[in-house]
């Protein structure tokens, strides 16, 4: 630990080849260290480099007691947060997700300003007066929190001004949902594997990621269940987006019969290959075969548009409507959130999601 709290030394280091670099140098435990900031390029005033160093300073006095007495601003637990709490607890696809939230988002407004001056009915009035939907709103919001929750993680403030400004998730407009005649149109424009694959995400009320994460060995034809154990996005293999995601469903005997007829004329059949394999073994990207098949498919079938989501919300309406109870919707959607299948903890019976799966079936496929 460091007896003062250090600001370091930034200057110009000069190269014989290529731009000049900023050069950061600091003690620790009594030997001099250096770190390159960026070129001059880059930073072309010190003031950039001062901005961009802002954070790397506070982290070499993170146990310097003096540190509390050093103001940090926004921009640099930003930069603090991307480099030291990202790597760590987030996957590739949230870490851009957050990358492009704090760039068009939160660092534009408040970078300049210091974590301790971050106040709750600033934050509120922000919030109201962006020009987006709530989804985009409420991610932002809850991003904030997430930051300054870090924040107080670090000892830079005790309090997280965010929690008090809520933010509603609420849609205005509603999803498009499919109805079972709709859906019997689409698939008379499919060919396959991309028949198979729609079937197979309608009638499970699959995430895309998850049905391209679906490997042989998950399904088990002799006791009819599918086990959602992992899910792809962008190439990427992870767990279930939550813990409830990872569960056991019912297989339909009648979609367990598409499954065995798609694996027999697939090349990939081993118990660790992906049920829906590409020419090259790695699944397909989802995005590519929304826009070369499953809309120009809708356009046909004169249906409007779709999105891999639509079979999702079309299957949880579906349950709905054919009398599922609300603990047995739960458990096939797999919400984590009980809000989102209203407020059920109760666990269904096996015997009841068999049931209801089925149900959905005869209904969008079979009759």
């Amino acid at each position: 630990m460091q007896a003062r709290y250090q600001y370091g030394d930034l200057r110009i280091r000069r190269r014989n080849k290529g731009p000049d670099v900023w050069q950061f140098r600091y003690l620790e435990n009594g030997r001099r260290k250096s770190v390159l900031v960026g070129t001059v390029e880059k930073l072309p005033t010190k003031a950039d480099a001062e901005r961009a160093v802002e954070h790397f300073r506070h982290t070499i006095n993170d146990q310097n007691p003096q540190t509390q007495f050093h103001s940090v601003t926004v921009a640099a637990l930003i930069d603090r947060f991307m480099k030291q709490h990202v790597p760590k607890h987030c996957r590739k696809l949230t870490a851009s997700v957050y990358r492009s939230l704090f760039e068009t988002h939160i660092r534009p407004k408040w970078g300049t300003e210091l974590v301790e001056n971050v106040k709750p009915m600033a934050v509120k009035e922000w919030l109201e007066g962006m020009p987006h939907s709530r989804q985009v709103k409420a991610h932002v919001r809850g991003l904030m929190h997430t930051l300054l929750q870090a924040a107080i993680l670090w000892g830079l403030i005790e309090n997280n001004p965010v929690n008090p400004v809520r933010q509603s998730r609420k849609r205005l407009k509603k999803p498009r949902v499919l109805t079972p005649a709709e859906f019997k149109l689409l698939l008379g424009q499919l060919s396959e594997p991309y028949k198979s694959m729609v079937i197979t995400v309608a009638c499970l009320g699959l995430r895309v990621c998850e049905l391209l994460g679906l490997q042989w060995g998950d399904l088990d034809f002799e006791n009819l269940t599918v086990k959602i154990q992992r899910s792809i996005v962008e190439g990427e293999v992870n767990e279930p987006k939550t813990e409830a995601s990872e569960s056991t469903l019912p297989l339909d005997p009648d979609l367990a019969e598409v499954l065995l007829a798609h694996k027999a004329g697939s090349h990939y059949k081993a118990d660790s290959d992906y049920v829906f394999a590409g020419a090259t073994g790695n699944p397909p990207w989802p995005d590519g075969i929304l826009a070369d098949h499953l809309k120009p498919a809708a356009t046909r079938a004169e249906i409007g548009n779709v999105g891999w989501h639509t079979f999702r919300h079309s299957y949880s309406t579906l349950l709905h409507s054919l009398g599922t109870t609300p603990a047995v919707q739960k458990e096939l959607l797999r919400h984590a959130d009980i809000q989102t299948t209203l407020n059920i903890y109760t666990q269904a019976v096996s015997s009841e999601k068999r049931e209801a799966a089925s149900k959905v079936v005869n209904a969008l496929w079979k009759t």
